[in-house]
């Protein structure tokens, strides 16, 4: 029951609050490229890219509630990844 409680509390609290893009981006890249990428500079790396990988993102809705679960997310996680591969790959980090 207070497992219950709590999880509905949960969702009632974060209903509306919608995922960034700069938070999705500096996901992937901490998941994907901590090798690649220092952690002193990832914030710079994440806010280069971003507004190049704008039309990953132009094809998913972020404000659904249940983004973060659904096959989508992991379809946008991967194209990031993927386009991070291609950036480092000609301009490095």
């Amino acid at each position: 029951p207070a497992d219950g409680a709590q999880e509905l509390a949960m969702d009632t609290l974060l209903r509306g609050l919608h995922y960034s893009r700069y938070a999705i981006l500096r996901e992937v890249v901490e998941n994907e490229f901590a090798d690649e990428v220092p952690e002193e500079k990832r914030e710079a790396f994440v806010l280069k890219l971003l507004p190049l990988v704008g039309n990953v993102f132009s094809v998913y809705d972020l404000s659904d509630d249940n983004f973060a679960l659904s096959s989508d997310y992991d379809l946008l996680y991967t194209e990031l990844t993927g386009a991070t591969v291609l950036y480092l790959d000609e301009y490095g980090v």
